[in-house]
């Protein structure tokens, strides 16, 4: 299972105290994510495939685009680290989520 976790401040102790708001299941390209936002402007995108080392560009574009489409807010200065993609959500009309 492959879980992306996209977070404001990409802070692990503010998402470890984040409640769940939102839950929505997506589908990009054929492929299921699960997209969990939670109240600190965080989001987390499960994917239920089994991968090996490395994620494909293709792969992670259809995880910006379940966060997009889970949440209606745009991934910003995302990265991969350890298994998750991480970044800021940017929301129309907000910026930068809080």
């Amino acid at each position: 299972m492959l879980i992306v976790t996209l977070t404001a401040g990409h802070s692990p102790a503010a998402f470890a105290r984040a409640k769940e708001i939102e839950r929505h299941k997506v589908s990009i390209d054929g492929q299921s994510f699960r997209v969990i936002r939670y109240d600190n402007g965080s989001v987390k995108v499960v994917d239920g495939g089994i991968f090996g080392d490395g994620v494909s560009y293709n792969l992670r574009e259809r995880m910006r685009k379940a966060a997009k489409q889970g949440t209606g807010c745009e991934l910003a200065d995302d990265f991969w680290l350890d298994g998750k993609l991480i970044g800021t959500l940017r929301c129309p009309g907000e910026g930068a989520a809080s």
